[in-house]
């Protein structure tokens, strides 16, 4: 296990006052909160706020996650009232939200509750999992149709804290924290493939086997790598107690990638990270420290190996009783957004500046104090699903304009075949292979217009090879012949879809 101790510089943003509203909300919503942004003439976004818990019921509902497919259907899942179930909410696009129900009839008997996680795989599955005292509940839905849930494997004594995330197979992956031995606790990653039914056996991550590491959370790269970060004691001499946060990435097999780097100050109390790639496959930390009183990231790139310096959200920290460090953060193209809690338990959302290494306030999301919440990154939006804490306790779901991202909208072809033909010369044989494919009907049914097809290839034999751009080709061509390659080469291709604003979809 390697462990890497970085220098800790602190930058502090100067903070600007600017005032908005939300905007949109729903009859329930109280008077909006004002809010101030960090950057001279930045625009306060547009929020609307819908309840999508019954009105006007006894309350109770709680812990909501949130996702919304390419075509723009949205799902929420929430802690039902009489608690010990979830319920699901659906809205189809430009519709308005169902009536909470129980998802599917038959699940695991709720004990306590925690966070719940959406995710969409390129087939507009609705990846879902919530936790409760005995793990991590998981089950997916697409078309109406909910997969039965099931408790996701585990090997130790479950400890709420936990994340997930859909690599570009479609593989699920969480990770969550087990006790395994009285005080020792350690992270977990759980893996279901594309066309698995199950969850494969835990792996252990942080296995130090000596302290408590808890409170983990996970992204992908586009090697499909997995970014880990946790919190976990150090052992400083005359330290009572340090608690940092590791950051670490791992490979498909579960290998560690490269180092460990501890990216919280050190020594000091820091609390819940949280992590996120962009589409540049830069990273994001952010997390907790009583001792600054704030939260705070750190941002590291790691084609140069180089971390930046801790950056301050100048946000504060609430303390009720003792503290709530709750945050969340996404990717939103090369962006990062995070949102955290202000003193008062409003929820605000803020991001990432990269110009100027600070972090910029959006909007104000909530009109009221919060108590949980789940951030999802969409086309041209941010949702946010949260529950109040004020009685009687109701689930809503704030959507907040941002600038558009297009990885969510443009679907790759359909039906890609490769033949395979051997062409023989006076001294030896070539390989011709014919690659066919079609349009993709959902690109058609969202009105994208493709201009051009690019045709990627990769050995399937060699491991760890990337995969390689060999040309490109008119959007209304459905056929490719790369010719002239060894007769003894094993390939395997993927094309992608190029559309008139130059997105590009992601297929591996």
């Amino acid at each position: 296990m390697k462990k890497s101790v970085l220098p800790v510089v602190i930058l502090m943003a100067i903070s600007i006052l600017f005032m908005g509203t939300i905007i949109g909300a729903s009859s329930e919503a109280k008077d909006p909160t004002n809010v101030k942004t960090d950057s001279p003439g930045a625009q306060v976004a547009t929020v609307e706020m819908v309840q999508v818990s019954p009105a006007n019921d006894t309350g109770n509902w709680r812990g909501p996650g949130v996702a919304e497919d390419s075509k723009g259907n949205r799902l929420v899942i929430l802690r039902g009232p009489e608690g010990t179930k979830f319920y699901y909410s659906y809205c189809p696009k430009n519709g308005t939200w169902s009536a909470p129900a129980v998802i599917y009839g038959a699940q695991p008997t709720l004990v306590d509750y925690g966070s719940s996680y959406i995710e969409i795989d390129s087939r507009d599955n609705f990846h879902c999992m919530w936790e409760n005292a005995n793990g991590q509940v998981y089950a997916s839905f697409k078309n109406g149709v909910w997969t039965a849930p099931a408790t996701i494997p585990r090997i130790g004594k479950y400890d709420k804290t936990s994340g997930m995330t859909v690599d570009s197979t479609d593989q699920v992956v969480t990770i969550d924290c087990e006790i395994v031995n009285t005080f020792i606790k350690e992270a977990y990653l759980h893996r279901k493939g594309k066309n698995d039914a199950t969850f494969g056996a835990p792996f252990n991550i942080s296995r130090d086997g000596v302290t408590a590491s808890t409170q983990p959370h996970l992204a992908v790269d586009s090697e499909d790598h997995v970014w880990a970060v946790w919190k976990s004691d150090y052992k400083i001499p005359d330290i009572d107690e340090n608690l940092v946060i590791y950051l670490s990435e791992f490979n498909k097999d579960n290998s560690d990638a490269g180092d460990w780097y501890v990216v919280s100050p050190n020594p000091a109390w820091s609390f819940l990270p949280q992590v996120a790639v962009n589409s540049e496959d830069k990273i994001m930390t952010l997390f907790s420290t009583s001792t600054s009183g704030d939260y705070l990231t750190r941002y590291f790139d790691p084609a140069t190996q180089k971390m930046s310096a801790i950056i301050p959200l100048n946000n504060g920290l609430v303390f009720f009783p003792w503290h709530t460090f709750f945050s969340r953060m996404v990717s939103h193209g090369k962006d990062f957004y995070a949102a955290v809690m202000a003193p008062g338990r409003v929820l605000l959302l803020y991001k990432f500046n990269q110009t100027a290494a600070r972090w910029d306030k959006v909007a104000a999301v909530s009109d009221r104090a919060v108590e949980v919440w789940s951030l999802y990154s969409g086309y041209d939006h941010m949702l946010v699903a949260w529950n109040s804490i004020e009685e009687p306790t109701q689930v809503f779901v704030s959507t907040i304009e941002v600038d558009p991202f297009s990885k969510v909208r443009i679907k790759s072809v359909s039906n890609l075949r490769v033949t395979k033909f051997v062409e023989r010369s006076f001294f030896k044989g070539y390989t011709l292979n014919t690659l066919t494919w079609e349009a993709n009907p959902d690109n058609t049914e969202k009105g994208l217009v493709i201009t051009a097809h690019r045709i990627y290839r990769k050995s399937s034999t060699e491991d760890n090879t990337k995969w390689a751009r060999i040309t490109e080709v008119a959007g209304t061509v459905f056929k490719y012949d790369d010719r002239n390659i060894p007769a003894d080469s094993d390939y395997v291709y993927a094309v992608t879809c190029v559309d008139d604003q130059a997105h590009e979809s992601l297929v591996f």
